[in-house]
């Protein structure tokens, strides 16, 4: 019963960043959006592998971290890259980086 409280909180969390992502269409704000969508999956995950499964859930951790700071690094890099070409942070008109 216990686990049900994690799960409609993942489910929560998920639904933040889904709105997030419909909501804007900067870069960064979409890329945060994803962070908090990473983040509620990693909550769910979690809770049923401890609810679930008898083991050691720090492998599991240490998996989904790694990957959840990948994707910050590749993005902050991204972003660094784009910033210094001065080009716009507006999602829709990331097609015109072609030159």
């Amino acid at each position: 019963m216990f686990a049900l409280y994690f799960v409609a909180l993942s489910m929560a969390i998920f639904a933040i960043g889904a709105g997030g992502i419909a909501s804007s269409r900067h870069f960064l704000i979409t890329a945060l959006s994803i962070e908090v969508m990473l983040l509620a999956s990693t909550l769910l995950a979690v809770t049923l592998f401890y609810y679930g499964a008898a083991g050691s859930i720090t492998l599991l951790l240490l998996s989904l971290w790694s990957v959840a700071a990948t994707e910050t690094m590749a993005l902050m890099v991204l972003y660094r890259y784009m910033a210094g070409w001065k080009v716009s942070m507006d999602v829709t008109k990331l097609s015109k980086l072609r030159h």
